[in-house]
């Protein structure tokens, strides 16, 4: 006697349903846990990190507050909504402009940062980019002994160089069109990576610059080697009152409380003179992308003008801004 096969058990629909309603669940319950986190970035290397995505959070909450609103649960909704509001507003104080002091006199200089990318091929591409800025002075991480012959192409534009080519993605380049009164290689404090130090004299006037690359804070580790070098930065600008600059990737963003506390401590100012949040790193990729390259000043330097180059090939975009340095 035949039997007919029995027939697969389908799964019910309202169990796919709570499936489905239970991923979009943890999903806002980790946006609202990661939120929270981001206010321990003191205390430690992993809630640090969360710290850097108030951006991609306030998006987030938003869309799942308004799925929560669709769904009529109306407690959900006003804890997302709570959320969006306390990571918008971060990111507004973040975004608004600093104030810039009138500089009546003093000189111009405009500097630009570029982490080029060990990795990246475009030299061209880097080196038509720069020479295209007219800076004063540049920047360049990530330089290893390919980038270094590349960036020669800038020779007959930057008489002044410091190169320190490395081939473990910390190599520095800084160059000028600006004398030197002093110029040298230096491992701050607490690092192991090099930066430059120089004094520029810029039409009369010294000018201390930085130029610096602390390591990613991938792990705990190497997170507390970044903030050490963090502070020996702001112990460098706080050295040189009136007039420091820094430039580079310092691989923070401005919600981390090691990055206030660098310009607290340093008596910086971010070179921000317009209203806006503009990513550096990854910034093709927005859920990811971050604020990682920086130029920071002494308050008593006017900041005429700051922006985010275009992409030239490198996981980084190039960072320029126009400074009146006081005489």
């Amino acid at each position: 006697m035949e039997t007919s096969p029995t027939p697969p058990l389908s799964r019910p629909a309202a169990s796919r349903t709570v499936s489905a309603q239970g991923i979009f669940d943890v999903v806002c319950l980790l946006g609202v846990v990661s939120t929270g986190m981001g206010f321990l970035a003191s205390r430690g290397w992993f809630y640090e990190l969360t710290s850097h995505f108030r951006v991609q959070l306030t998006i987030a909450l938003l869309l799942l507050s308004a799925g929560m609103a669709l769904q009529k649960r109306r407690g959900a909704f006003a804890v997302l909504l709570i959320g969006a509001v306390v990571n918008g507003t971060l990111v507004l104080a973040v975004a608004r402009p600093q104030p810039t002091p009138a500089v009546s006199r003093g000189v111009p200089l405009r500097v630009v940062s570029l982490n080029v990318h060990t990795a990246n091929q475009e030299h061209d591409r880097v080196v038509s980019y720069l020479r295209g800025t007219e800076a004063d002075v540049i920047v360049a991480l990530e330089v290893d002994n390919r980038w270094a012959q590349a960036l020669e192409g800038l020779n007959d534009r930057y008489p002044h160089r410091v190169v320190e080519a490395r081939e473990d993605n910390f190599g520095i380049v800084l160059l000028s069109r600006k004398p030197f009164v002093r110029s040298q290689v230096v491992d701050l404090p607490g690092s192991e990576v090099p930066s430059v130090d120089v004094t520029l004299d810029v039409d009369g006037v010294q000018v201390p610059v930085l130029g610096t690359h602390p390591v990613p804070p991938a792990t705990p580790a190497h997170a507390a080697e970044r903030n050490r070098q963090l502070a020996s930065i702001a112990t460098w600008a706080a050295s040189h009152v009136g007039k420091a600059v820094v430039l580079g990737d310092l691989n923070t963003t401005p919600w981390s409380p090691h990055f206030v506390r660098l310009l607290v401590d340093g008596r910086l100012v971010r070179a921000h003179p317009r209203w806006g949040v503009v990513p550096t790193w990854m910034a093709d990729q927005p859920w990811v992308s971050l604020m990682l390259d920086h130029v920071l000043v002494s308050p008593e330097i006017g900041v005429l003008s700051m922006e985010v180059g275009p992409d030239v090939g490198s996981d980084h975009r190039p960072v320029r801004a126009d400074l009146m340095i006081p005489r």
